[in-house]
């Protein structure tokens, strides 16, 4: 608890020792510099030397006591020296579907060389060394539009007895789009289209849409509620559906159901686009006029995303 409050009030101080970028120059303005845990039991043991060698008048253990003392305080200048001057630079992460690998790029450059640089932001943690890439990575886990707020870059060397640190506010986003899965029931996200699939001559075509209160049942698909009872749908004759049927529809659903229709609305999207077909959307994010095309595809991701 007060380990966490004094965490964020450093990263509150230090924040103002920066403006938001993606691109820092560390110095001796931006850096903290503190014992570790294993730093304090140092000072101790020095202390302890000390006041054990005064008391008995030993040469020699004063002379081991200075001697540790003199590695303490180097390790301080080496703590600081290994991150000063550093250079680092971020890569916008690439957007991912639900359930992948993010990646965030971190460029680091330094007229000196450097090591074992631990680099932290969110769930994620790298080391860094002067003759390696870094490359932070973490699941993406729920779709969504998300922060990078920011990126603690650390270092204990050499001894690991003296931690020098500094916090970077980051200004980068990330996009996770649904994941896409094929549909194993009649789409209820069409508008438009009759269902997919053989139909008998005498067999009227016939449409899908979400169950809403007040819909008769006897209109209800009993089939598919067999095998999905979560996502109740009803028919709806092909009068009804007056819309283009280029156009895919986000039906007004919660939950598990809204998530299994924005993943095949997902795999829908990218098949059409390897199609070459033009395609549009509708959604409570908000619309998508038709087009087709990687800039295009990308909005109707993006507000699948949102949903």
């Amino acid at each position: 608890m007060v380990r966490d409050k004094i965490s964020r009030m450093l990263q509150r101080w230090l924040a103002r020792k920066f403006t938001a970028s993606n691109d820092f120059q560390l110095n001796h303005g931006n850096l903290l510099v503190f014992p570790s845990r294993y730093g304090f039991w140092f000072a101790l043991l020095i202390l302890l030397l000390y006041l054990m060698g005064t008391n008995y008048q030993n040469n020699l253990i004063l002379l081991l006591a200075y001697l540790l003392l003199s590695v303490f305080l180097l390790c301080i200048w080496f703590a600081w020296r290994n991150l000063a001057a550093l250079q680092i630079r971020l890569q916008p992460p690439q957007a991912v579907f639900a359930g992948q690998q993010l990646r965030l790029q971190l460029d680091i450059t330094a007229e000196h060389p450097f090591q074992a640089v631990q680099c932290t932001s969110g769930p994620a943690k790298a080391s860094a060394s002067s003759d390696q890439p870094v490359c932070l990575q973490w699941t993406a886990a729920k779709r969504g539009y998300y922060p990078v707020t920011s990126l603690q870059l650390q270092s204990d060397y050499p001894l690991g007895i003296i931690r020098c640190w500094t916090y970077l506010p980051v200004q980068l986003h990330y996009w996770v789009y649904p994941t896409p899965l094929s549909p194993v029931t009649p789409q209820c996200w069409q508008a438009g289209t009759p269902e997919i699939g053989p139909r008998s001559s005498t067999e009227h075509p016939e449409q899908l849409k979400a169950y809403q209160q007040g819909d008769p049942i006897k209109r209800l698909h009993w089939k598919r509620l067999a095998r999905q009872p979560d996502v109740p749908v009803i028919r709806i004759s092909e009068q009804q559906a007056k819309q283009d049927p280029r156009w895919l529809l986000v039906p007004p659903l919660q939950g598990e159901a809204l998530e299994q229709c924005l993943s095949e609305i997902c795999h829908q999207l990218l098949e059409l686009e390897a199609k070459q077909m033009e395609y549009g959307l509708q959604s409570p994010a908000g619309d998508v006029t038709l087009g087709q095309g990687a800039h295009h595809l990308q909005q109707c991701l993006q507000k699948l995303a949102l949903c």
